[in-house]
């Protein structure tokens, strides 16, 4: 035998014990997993909500949008330039603690909203804070109505 082939026998020996060593510790013991509470929608959340959006490069932005049951949104906004532009832009919501983050237009747009009283939301800067404008006023969104279910009557 030369060295060539005792080196690789050697070293074919050393990556097949080490594999069978390893293999032999990787036994896990598998725990069902506990049941968790379904996580639940804040009943009052779901709802037509309607303000104005802080815009660097337009005299106002206005949007409508709809917070649905199935966690998903339709923002109908309407930017106001030299004519006005009216965007449909559809996506998803989660609600934390005390804040509601939008995704719209395929995870291109990110909204986050502070809850305030009486159900409206406060539009978030992306640091996290509530949005104030040079004269100190927020850019609040007003809750219109909650939407009533969908049942087909019978």
């Amino acid at each position: 035998m030369n060295i060539f082939s005792a080196r690789f026998v050697f070293s074919g020996a050393v990556v097949l014990s080490t594999a069978l060593l390893l293999s032999g510790c990787s036994e896990e013991k598998k725990e069902p997993l506990p049941d968790l509470p379904p996580i639940e929608l804040p009943k009052d959340v779901p709802a037509l909500y309607s303000g104005q959006l802080p815009c660097d490069d337009c005299k106002a932005k206005m949007v409508q949008m709809t917070l649905k049951d199935d966690m998903s949104v339709v923002a109908v906004q309407n930017t106001f330039k030299e004519t006005s532009v009216v965007d449909t832009l559809k996506g998803t919501y989660v609600v934390t603690d005390s804040t509601i983050k939008i995704s719209l237009s395929d995870n291109t747009i990110h909204w986050t909203f502070k809850r305030i009283g009486s159900g409206n939301l406060s539009y978030m800067t992306s640091a996290g804070t509530v949005y104030e404008d040079a004269d100190g006023m927020t850019a609040d969104f007003i809750k219109i109505y909650r939407p009533v279910p969908a049942k087909v009557a019978e």
